[in-house]
């Protein structure tokens, strides 16, 4: 279960950097675009979960 929440806390925690820095990064905020960018960090984040778990060999 602890396994669980710290998966989804770190998954969330990236998603949130993500999504902010692509916030920042487009200027103007329009919500289709603030909606591919959180979907694309959403995507982004899993990968950045799933390339620390390989590295440390979880």
């Amino acid at each position: 279960m602890a396994r669980w929440l710290t998966t989804g806390a770190e998954l969330i925690g990236w998603w949130a950097v993500l999504t902010g820095l692509w916030i920042v990064l487009i200027g103007t905020v329009d919500t289709l675009e603030w909606a591919v960018g959180a979907g694309a960090a959403l995507l982004a984040a899993a990968a950045a979960c799933g390339a620390r778990r390989a590295v440390d060999g979880r």
